[in-house]
């Protein structure tokens, strides 16, 4: 099975987009790798997410959910927690946040982040991704992969 990369995770976006994207705005576009140090990128909206390891895109989610008010309504913030933990070591070389025991292996996370008008796409856009990249960490429709 081929490794799936970033530029398999745009080109399939861009598809994605191409088919129902029906507006007159410019869709949104994937962030920047998160830095383990800063804010999550769209942390404060809900989307999706990537999660790399090294250069393979491993898993892919979505966060919708409303939130708590720590997290002030995000769906991505809140959903991506559970992959992170922070680092109270005293080492100021070593990144402030770092992947959970049962995510170690990861390296890096992006995301996707929608505005309130059209966040419900990006449950569309998991699904869509998920079926023509076939993550490895990833489940298809309670667990049947395709």
């Amino acid at each position: 099975m081929a490794t799936t990369t970033d530029r398999d995770l745009l080109n399939r976006t861009s598809e994605f987009f191409k088919l129902y994207w029906n507006v007159s705005e410019v869709p949104p576009s994937w962030n920047e790798p998160w830095d383990w140090n800063t804010e999550i990128p769209g942390q404060r909206n809900r989307g999706c997410y990537a999660l790399f390891q090294g250069d393979e895109v491993v898993y892919i989610g979505v966060g919708l959910g409303k939130s708590t008010e720590k997290y002030d309504g995000a769906g991505l913030g809140d959903r991506l927690k559970r992959y992170w933990q922070l680092n109270k070591g005293e080492d100021r070389r070593v990144k402030r946040y770092q992947p959970t025991h049962n995510w170690k292996e990861i390296t890096a996370l992006k995301t996707i982040d929608f505005d309130e008008e059209h966040y419900h796409l990006a449950a569309a856009l998991e699904i869509f991704l998920i079926r023509k990249l076939k993550p490895k960490r990833n489940k298809v429709h309670g667990g049947v992969r395709s």
